[in-house]
C-alpha cells in the first residue's frame, strides 16, 4: 500500500463496511469536502485570503484524486469556503459528492486500500469495501501521536479534527484511551498552530448549526 494522504485516510476510516457513507451522515459528507481543502491549503495548493479561496499554483498528478475539488475553487475563484463546503453537501443531488468520492476511492482502490465494486439494482455505482489492514494502518498512526506527549503533524491533527467532528473518531479507541484522547483534542484546539486547521472544523459546526435550524 501506498502512502496515504490526508483526504485519502479520511474517506478510508469513514466509509462503513459496504463501502458506502450514507446521504443522511451530513457529517461525514460535509468533512469529506472540507478534508480536501484541507489538505489543498497544507500543501499551498490554495490559499485562504479573507475568508476566500484561491488557487497558487496548479493541481500536482500525484493529488489528481482532488481534482473535482480543485477545478471548482479554481473555476469559482475567489470563493468563499462556505460556498466550497456547501457545493459538495447541501445541495439538491447527491452528484457532487458522489463525483469526489469516486475520485477518492478510485485513488485508494489503485493504492490496494479499498475493493471497488458495483452496487445497486436500478441504479448502479461505485462503491468501495476499506482493507481493515489499511484502516489499521491509519488508525495506529493516529494512536501513536495522539496517546504520547509532543507535537503532532499537521496531517494528524486535521484528520484527528475531522474524524472528531464526524463522530469517527472515538470508535477506535478504548474507554481508557478516550480520557487521554479528550486532553490531546482540547490540547489541538487551543493551539494556535492549529488555527487554520480549527477555523475549517469550526466552519462545518456552523453549517451542521445552519442545516438543522432549516430542517425543522
Amino acid at each position: 500500500m501506498r502512502d496515504l494522504s490526508l483526504t485519502q485516510k479520511y474517506l478510508l476510516c469513514v466509509l462503513n463496511n459496504k463501502g458506502k457513507i450514507s446521504s443522511f451522515e451530513i457529517e461525514k459528507v460535509m468533512c469529506i469536502a472540507a478534508s480536501g481543502v484541507v489538505e489543498l491549503l497544507l500543501d499551498e495548493i490554495v490559499s485562504l485570503k479573507e475568508k476566500k479561496l484561491f488557487t497558487e499554483k496548479p493541481l500536482p498528478a500525484g493529488k489528481s484524486f482532488l481534482a473535482p475539488l480543485y477545478d471548482y475553487i479554481e473555476k469559482k475563484q475567489p470563493v468563499k469556503f462556505e460556498r466550497v463546503i456547501e457545493n459538495y453537501s447541501i445541495t439538491f443531488t447527491d452528484k457532487n459528492i458522489n463525483e469526489l468520492i469516486k475520485s477518492i476511492g478510485d485513488s485508494l482502490a489503485l493504492a490496494g486500500c479499498v475493493q471497488k465494486e458495483r452496487d445497486g439494482f436500478i441504479v448502479s455505482k461505485d462503491v468501495y469495501i476499506p482493507d481493515k489492514k489499511a484502516v489499521d494502518a491509519v488508525i495506529q498512526n493516529i494512536r501513536a501521536e495522539l496517546l504520547e506527549d509532543g507535537e503532532l503533524s499537521e496531517d494528524i491533527v486535521a484528520l484527528t479534527s475531522l474524524l472528531n467532528k464526524s463522530g469517527n473518531l472515538t470508535k477506535y479507541f478504548s474507554a481508557y484511551e478516550k480520557k487521554d484522547l479528550k486532553r490531546r483534542l482540547k490540547e489541538i484546539k487551543e493551539n494556535p498552530a492549529n488555527k487554520e486547521i480549527q477555523r475549517v472544523t469550526d466552519y462545518v459546526d456552523s453549517l451542521l448549526v445552519l442545516l438543522i435550524v432549516s430542517a425543522t
